[in-house]
């Protein structure tokens, strides 16, 4: 598909209702499912890792599900991105805007650790835009990508900086200014000024960001994990927790460690909601068997 092609996709996508990209989510979903392919096959090997004692059929179910739940994810980011709209009347904050402008307070930053789960390009609805925000985002492999990408985040009052020595920087300042920053914590860094170890996740050593650690140790900021879980009428309820303290530990294994299993309770809440679909469990050590081959 040309890029040409795909923008004008993305921008129809972006003008469409959202039952209606509901609807297209459920039925892409259970088509992939049905098709299979490497994202079925990625989100098998994944859950047969998380869930080892899981009934097979009842894990065969959740990848039907997760399926579901990704591709409705993927048919709402042209709106998130693309339509202007303000969202903040599809989330419930739950409180997340006041316990961010507590933690705040304390006067040394605050780290948003946002998983890859529910959505979490609509986080950025719930939290609280009157503070400022530095967002660490990883640029797509399609350049053409970005912009659109971007467009949307900057309409949050996001600034985002990229996974480079530049925007590794901008994380510093900020924090050193007592602001907020945004983080992926679950995708491994491939970008010079960041470094990723073997850390366990759900049992298995996977590849785990060392940034964030670095980053909490360095300027003793409290870690919030957030994300936008996605309802039955198909809104968003915003759930958080802060971190332990471990995460800011000068052993980077015991961050790395500390982080991961953070992010386990957050996929617990909705395991369906979270991306499967990604390669996390891929080798780290020589002879470590590759549950994708």
């Amino acid at each position: 598909m040309s890029q040409r092609l795909l923008t004008l996709l993305l921008r129809l996508l972006a003008r469409l209702p959202w039952p209606v990209l509901h609807w297209l989510g459920r039925t892409g979903g259970r088509l992939m499912y049905r098709l299979g392919g490497r994202e079925v096959r990625n989100v098998r090997a994944n859950l047969a890792i998380a869930y080892p004692d899981m009934p097979a059929n009842e894990r065969e179910s959740l990848v039907r599900e997760t399926l579901i739940e990704s591709a409705i994810t993927f048919v709402e980011m042209p709106r998130i991105w693309l339509s202007g709209e303000d969202l903040s009347a599809r989330v419930d904050c739950n409180g997340l805007p006041e316990t961010m402008r507590a933690m705040v307070k304390r006067g040394r930053g605050l780290i948003l650790a946002m998983p890859h789960h529910g959505n979490w390009e609509m986080v950025s609805s719930g939290i609280d835009q009157s503070l400022r925000i530095t967002g660490l985002y990883r640029p797509p492999r399609q350049a053409f990508l970005e912009p659109l990408m971007t467009q949307g985040r900057s309409i949050a009052r996001i600034d985002m900086v990229p996974t480079s020595r530049a925007g590794i920087r901008a994380l510093h300042q900020a924090l050193q200014a007592g602001d907020v920053v945004a983080i992926l914590p679950d995708q491994a860094p491939k970008a010079a000024g960041a470094a990723a170890m073997a850390a366990p996740f759900f049992g298995r050593d996977c590849a785990t960001m060392v940034l964030l650690g670095r980053l909490a140790a360095r300027h003793d900021a409290p870690v919030l994990f957030v994300w936008a879980q996605r309802q039955p009428d198909g809104r968003y309820r915003m759930a958080y927790f802060e971190a332990d303290r471990a995460i800011a530990d000068q052993d980077p294994l015991t961050a790395a460690t500390a982080l991961n299993a953070a992010i386990e309770p957050c996929v617990a809440s909705a395991p369906a909601q979270y991306q499967w679909t990604y390669r996390r469990f891929y080798p780290v050590h020589p002879g470590q068997d590759n549950p994708y081959a």
